[in-house]
């Protein structure tokens, strides 16, 4: 009897294992915050159900392709500015792709050899600059920087994990890091400082909003510094009817464990709100929205 019992229990967890469905999150770089972040996500939301996967990708225009083509990839985290630069390239393609859920903000870093002579953005003319892996949110931002600015910079493109070492190394003068604080790249750099940004340009662009980045954040940081930040939204392909239980369970699990996330997750977590949703720029698939006021109501907020 006792063997009949843990052979039916075995093969109810083996109908449970293969009925349980895989889906894909596309994030960023391990360095990036991103990825900690959809770890999170996986880590909370993970049942018998559905499994969710963390997909390390080359940020974030390289995650509008996966959702948009990739059966393998359901979601991707992706900023505003991102989509915009996309929007203006493929139209047809960003008329597919909505939000589902509000995220974190992201701040544009700015980063030089603590005896650099670059004590603005202004100054980067004619220098050598890292803009991040092609593609990834870093390197949209740089991309959209320069043309507002006009400033002329030499760009240089390679992998995160190399950006410090080739600025101590006078590969590249300055290196941008656009990642929500505190970048996982930069928390154990020495030797650097943060440049302050600001420019009329950017603060007419609409899509970044200034803000500081407080003294302390990093452990070479001895000042507080002004940037601009960037919204960044976990997006989806813009079904209409199909997935619509699948979209509002994923929302619903983020709204309904967020104080979970912000106390046990990445700090960023902080600065989540689900909320928010009505105030990004970017279209919501109708399903999140729902699922959103549904959850913050039952809250009684």
């Amino acid at each position: 009897m006792k063997r009949i019992f843990l052979f039916a229990m075995l093969m109810i967890a083996m109908i449970t294992t293969a009925s349980a469905q895989t889906v894909g999150i596309a994030s960023a770089q391990k360095t990036g915050t991103n990825y900690p972040m959809v770890d999170d996500i996986v880590s909370v939301c993970s049942d018998n159900h559905t499994q969710y996967n963390n997909i390390v990708t080359d940020g974030a225009l390289d995650n509008i392709q996966r959702i948009y083509g990739d059966k393998t990839t359901q979601y991707g985290v992706i900023d505003e500015a991102a989509l915009v630069y996309q929007q203006g390239l493929d139209p047809t393609m960003m008329k597919r792709i909505v939000m589902v859920f509000p995220f974190f903000s992201m701040e544009l870093h700015l980063v030089v050899n603590e005896n650099s002579p670059i004590h603005s953005i202004d100054d980067l003319a004619g220098k050598i600059v890292y803009e991040g892996a092609e593609g990834s949110s870093t390197w949209v931002s740089t991309q959209v920087v320069k043309g507002l600015t006009g400033i002329n910079w030499k760009g240089q493109s390679f992998s995160q994990t190399e950006a410090i070492s080739a600025l101590k190394n006078g590969k590249v003068d300055a290196i941008f890091v656009v990642a929500g604080k505190p970048a996982s790249l930069l928390t154990k750099a020495d030797g650097v400082r943060m440049v302050s940004i600001n420019s009329a340009a950017l603060d007419n662009f609409g899509y970044y909003t200034k803000t500081m980045i407080p003294n302390g954040t990093y452990p070479f940081q001895k000042a507080s510094v002004q940037t601009y930040k960037v919204n960044n939204v976990l997006a989806t392909y813009a079904f209409k009817n199909q997935y619509q239980d699948e979209i509002a369970s994923l929302v619903t699990c983020i709204t309904r464990n967020i104080e979970v996330l912000q106390k046990t997750g990445h700090p960023k977590w902080r600065d989540v709100d689900p909320l928010d949703i009505d105030r990004i720029k970017w279209p919501a698939h109708p399903a999140a929205v729902r699922a959103i006021k549904r959850e913050m109501k039952r809250q009684g907020q």
